[in-house]
């Protein structure tokens, strides 16, 4: 049985359960290595020089996600340290489940086997890189007896500590269980495996925001209901192995939206189902030849409703009120066909095949129906002046299908005996992307000393990106065929008659007319020495670049000179367009070692850099955020919004005697940047994304003027203290030199992300007593009991930090991550 490693960016920690010649303390991975051996083609099996082999990998096995504390057991929690943002792409980190590609993870988690990040970074299997992808593998059944499984976890408020934005202490409990079956059947032909979970969690939201009567702070409980349950059997040949797989999941939430400056009237409810059958068939000849047939069905239906239907208020910088204006729903069905041949001849390990995957979307979405009012500041509320009402109406569903193929061909040689090399050329085509000449190249390369204690990898390639379905739904809502977007200017309030008949030209979206695929070129050289026999130090430097990114920005925004659109026919004219590009650089140093087969520590550093000119992450029907000025792009070059100087995760197992355990995670970041923006919109766009020009840096960070133009009695050309201007009605006036930023008529000078928010620091732990009620000879049986505590310092750790300068909180953050969090829970292997 081979190894697993946890293996970070460059890291391997080998646990006693994962290393040769010791035996696993997990039962069910002990029995399964009597009965579940299966031939797999490989370059090499365990050869350290083979692609696959990379010491930047993380692996997670059974033994491993049951000894690390993982909020609810969520078997990605851990791994998706490790996971680069910088190589996610639009559509986020690409969860792949026994090889078929998706979003999410749908499955209960004691159905995973192993979670690995990274492995074979540049394989022409896969889409995206090592680092943004998280490969999962689940359980078959066990050939040897019959397993049981059971577990419950529990927490209550009574033993966390306070949200500092919270004023009272709300009541909270969540709980979870699972269990999981399998065993043999037919006379031993075929396994079995059934398991399932449920998840029940009363958590709440805190809302922090200034209104009209004053500071506002309290809790809202949005509870959450998740089940999962996975069926599976296998059935075996000495040639064919046939799989048959259901899984279905149920992800029920109350009260979303709301928290920071939404109000708990903005409250919405979604519910998420999936309903997925696979076959899967896999055809062996010799250990040389494997063949991969898989068949995938995923029928996903989802919907969003707000709790109340009243207009959407949007006060910049102070509250957000009235209805969510959400109303969606979709229904996707998905059907996923691959086939992939690995061969194995003299030097060469083959591997080759092709996907094609069918997507069809049913998608309606009557968000906005009820409009939408946005003031400037609170003053402008108070006074009843917005600056702005947006409303759709038409018809809000369309229906299409997205076809997507890729084939690939990859050839691992053994040139030399100390030298491996890796060739890979991928072909990604798309049916609603015109676009054919999408080659994806890729290279690994990988030497060793003649001691063979130090590699050297180095490799190259190319990634291109899918055109989300998100994109191509909202295009056909709002391309001027189907729904109707209409904006009014400084309208009453409250609105009075038809907004449709006092409307201007309406608002499109529009596909640039050579939307091509966006597109990552990666390279990497790192370094891998091994002192000792559990020892390992790794230094590797990654070279990311984006290309044809996507953007969105307005091609009928008001002229600078003139303030007058091109095109009077239409007001805003959003287009979506790959002009869009990144840059990202890291250096990770990593330490792993393994002391006596009881201290398990791995560690790992990470400096790093990221800088792009567009937002585009496709994780809501948001979709981008605009720029400041859609005709100076080049003010929207700034860090990437996930950019991080530095990154430090460490993951750690102490065994003990009496079959104690502890665990450890620990994560330390550098802060996030966030925008500056000066909450009003002088240049006319609909969009109150301006930002200020800067003034003296070295001034206090809160500190602004604003011109008399946009002050309520002020003289245009003089330059008033911000603050006193428009949180205390006084005119008192500054200079530039005394204030750090500027509010003044024009274009400002401050580039996109200027403001960074604070580092990072959480610290989980895990204590775990094992009880042995059978020993393993008669057939193991055990019980153990856990107790869990993230963030066990209560470290306060703020985020959505206020960038908005006509903001009472500019500078600050009216959210915080969860404080210390107690966990009970129990676990009974039968």
């Amino acid at each position: 049985m081979r190894a697993s490693a946890l293996l970070p960016l460059g890291i391997a920690c080998c646990l006693p359960a994962l290393c040769a010649g010791k035996p696993s303390t997990d039962p069910q991975t002990a029995d399964d290595s009597e009965g579940m051996a299966e031939v797999t083609v490989t370059a090499r099996g365990d050869d350290p020089l083979a692609a696959q082999q990379n010491a930047s990998a993380v692996e997670l096995d059974g033994a491993l996600l049951g000894s690390l504390p993982a909020k609810l057991e969520d078997p990605l929690a851990v791994a998706s340290l490790f996971v680069d943002p910088a190589a996610n792409g639009a559509g986020g980190t690409r969860i792949v489940v026994d090889g078929v590609e998706g979003d999410t993870l749908d499955v209960p988690s004691s159905s995973v086997k192993t979670v690995a990040v990274d492995s074979n970074p540049y394989s022409a299997e896969f889409s995206r890189p090592g680092k943004g992808r998280i490969e999962v593998t689940t359980w078959g059944g066990s050939l040897v007896r019959l397993h049981r499984r059971f577990e419950f976890a529990y927490r209550d408020n009574h033993f966390d500590a306070t949200n500092p934005f919270d004023t009272v202490h709300p009541s909270r409990q969540r709980d979870w269980g699972a269990g999981q079956f399998d065993g043999p059947w037919l006379g031993g032909k075929a396994t079995f495996f059934v398991g399932g979970d449920y998840l029940r969690d009363n958590d709440n939201s805190f809302t922090t925001a200034l209104t009209p009567s004053g500071a506002v702070s309290e809790p809202l409980p949005f509870p959450r209901r998740t089940a999962h349950l996975i069926a599976r059997s296998d059935f075996r040949t000495p040639l064919h192995t046939l799989s048959l797989l259901y899984n279905w999941s149920d992800d029920r939430q109350t009260n979303q939206g709301v928290g920071a400056f939404d109000l708990p009237e903005r409250a919405w409810n979604s519910r998420n189902r999936t309903h997925e059958l696979r076959i899967s068939d896999v055809a062996r000849v010799g250990t040389d030849f494997r063949n991969d047939l898989r068949f995938d069905f995923r029928y996903r239906p989802k919907i969003a409703d707000s709790m109340s239907d009243a207009p959407a208020v949007l006060v910049n910088g102070a509250f957000n009120g009235g209805g969510a204006q959400v109303s969606r729903q979709s229904v996707e069905k998905d059907i996923d066909f691959q086939d992939l041949v690995s061969y194995r001849v003299g030097p060469h390990s083959l591997r080759f095949g092709g996907l094609a995957k069918s997507r069809l979307i049913d998608y309606t979405d009557a968000s906005n129906f009820g409009g939408t009012y946005t003031f400037s500041d609170l003053p402008d509320f108070v006074n009843n002046l917005p600056r702005q009402y947006t409303v759709n109406g038409g018809n809000p569903r369309v229906r299409f299908t997205q076809n997507e193929f890729a084939y690939f061909l990859q050839d691992e040689i053994r040139l030399r005996p100390r030298l491996n090399l890796l060739l890979g050329l991928r072909h990604e085509l798309q049916s609603n992307l015109d676009e054919h000449a999408n080659l994806a190249p890729r290279l690994a390369l990988s030497a060793a000393s003649e001691d063979g204690r130090t590699i050297v990898r180095a490799g190259s390639g190319i990634f291109y990106q899918r055109q989300p379905v998100t994109l191509e739904e909202q295009y056909l809502l709002l391309d001027g065929s189907n729904l109707r977007q209409v904006v009014l200017t400084n309208p009453s309030y409250p609105l009075t008659g038809d907004p449709f008949a006092q409307a201007g030209p309406p608002n499109v979206l529009r596909l640039a007319p050579h939307l091509r695929a966006p597109y990552d070129i990666q390279a990497s050289l790192g370094v891998e020495r091994k002192l000792g026999e559990h020892t390992t130090l790794t230094a590797e430097y990654t070279r990311l670049r984006g290309r044809r990114l996507y953007r969105m920005r307005d091609i009928n925004a008001p002229l600078p000179a003139t303030g007058i659109r091109p095109d009077p026919n239409f007001l805003n004219v959003d287009q979506f367009e790959t002009t869009g590009s990144s840059r990202s650089d890291s250096l990770s140093l990593g330490v792993r070692a393994t002391i006596a087969y009881t201290l398990h520590l791995v560690a790992q550093y990470t400096f790093s850099r990221a800088t792009d000119d567009t937002s585009c992450l496709f994780s809501q029907p948001g979709l981008c955020r605009p720029p400041a000025d859609s005709y100076n792009l080049a003010g929207e070059r700034g860090p990437a919004d996930y950019d991080q100087r530095h990154r430090f995760n460490l993951a750690g197992v102490l065994y003990l005697p009496g079959h104690f355990t502890l665990g450890c995670v620990v994560s330390l970041s550098s802060g996030t940047p966030y925008d500056i923006t000066t909450g009003f919109d002088d240049n006319q766009d609909t969009v109150f994304s301006d930002r200020p020009t800067l003034g003296n840096p070295a001034a206090p960070f809160q500190s602004f003027g604003i011109d008399g133009s946009g002050v309520v009695g002020g003289t245009p050309g003089t330059l008033y203290d911000g603050p006193e201007a428009l949180f205390a009605g006084r005119l008192v006036q500054t200079t530039p030199s005394s204030v750090h930023w500027l509010i003044q008529p024009g274009p400002g000078n401050v580039g996109r992300n200027s403001g960074r928010g604070p580092s990072f620091a959480d610290v989980d732990l895990r204590v775990a007593k094992r009880f042995v009620l059978r020993e393993k000879s008669k057939g193991a049986q055990s019980l153990e009991l856990r107790l869990d505590a993230f963030n066990l310092l209560n470290h306060v750790n703020y985020f959505n930090y206020v960038g908005t300068l006509n903001s009472r909180y500019f500078g600050r953050a009216n959210h915080a991550h969860v404080p210390r969090e107690i966990q009970l829970s129990v676990r009974a292997r039968l």
